[in-house]
């Protein structure tokens, strides 16, 4: 080997050993503890085969949008949905691992940079921080989930509440909450006794009676034909009659009497039947 040759080989060693002793004197400090050097292999590798296993088959919210958009049975979406919430957990979890790793070196930095600082005041070291904990960005999920409008009755609200959204993220379903008026007691006792009267009126209107297998409609039209209509016939005469079903019929006097008595039998239940 000639002397040029033997002198460009000490260049090379001179400079790499000049780079490797460039690095800082905190982090040489700390790089040289052998604890720190095997625990920090074995969570990198860790951190590496997790890393491997979740970047397979890897499905986005946006994925999940796709099939919103496109109206698929909400059975599917919430299935993909599950499955793009999986591996989110999982790359975090890789993440958060390798936040873990993070902390125990920087913590031995500060550590190391906090006990030479107290010995060597005219010298001090850069104490560095702690690194931020990662966490899910959970509006992305949320975007995906069912919607559901929960009912309220506006009219009997009690209390005044600004119109809110809830998620549940164990249902995966997102529950939108209208704005709600505080009303006195006065005017809730009032909406009620018109929503009696709403119905009672309708209940009415629906009535219907049978006598000897013909069902009569009920209501007070109906009412006022039957008790009319029996005033002016004889015991023994007939008249044509429709009937609840629309179908006609030949009824007598006894029976129009029956039907309009047990119709008005039924429409004072309704109304006795008071708040």
């Amino acid at each position: 080997m000639t002397q040029e040759k033997i002198n460009e080989q000490a260049g090379n060693q001179s400079r790499a050993q000049s780079s490797a002793q460039s690095s800082t004197e905190l982090e040489a400090l700390v790089a040289g503890t052998p604890e720190n050097t095997a625990t920090d292999h074995t969570s990198e590798v860790a951190i590496a085969e997790t890393s491997h296993e979740v970047t397979v088959h890897e499905i986005t919210y946006q994925d999940v949008q796709t099939k919103m958009a496109l109206r698929h049975p909400r059975a599917q979406i919430d299935a993909l949905l599950q499955q793009a919430i999986a591996q989110e957990q999982a790359n975090y979890d890789a993440v958060h691992a390798q936040w873990l790793v993070e902390v125990a070196q920087t913590q031995a930095l500060i550590d190391t940079a906090v006990a030479h600082n107290a010995t060597n005041p005219d010298e001090p070291l850069v104490v560095p921080e702690l690194p931020n904990e990662p966490v899910i960005d959970l509006a992305l999920r949320r975007a995906c989930y069912k919607s559901e409008h929960v009912a309220v009755d506006l009219a009997l609200a009690t209390e005044a509440e600004p119109a809110k959204v809830v998620f549940d993220d164990d249902a995966l379903i997102t529950y939108h909450h209208p704005a709600t008026e505080a009303h006195s007691a006065e005017h809730i006792e009032q909406v009620k006794r018109e929503r009696f009267k709403a119905q009672r009126a309708i209940d009415v209107a629906a009535i219907t009676v049978e006598v000897e297998g013909l069902v009569f409609d009920g209501d007070e039209t109906a009412q006022t034909r039957m008790a009319r209509a029996a005033v002016v016939m004889d015991d023994t005469e007939s008249v044509s009659w429709v009937l609840a079903d629309n179908s006609q019929t030949s009824v007598n006097k006894a029976q129009l009497v029956a039907a309009c008595k047990a119709a008005g039998l039924e429409q004072t239940r309704f109304w006795m039947n008071d708040l």
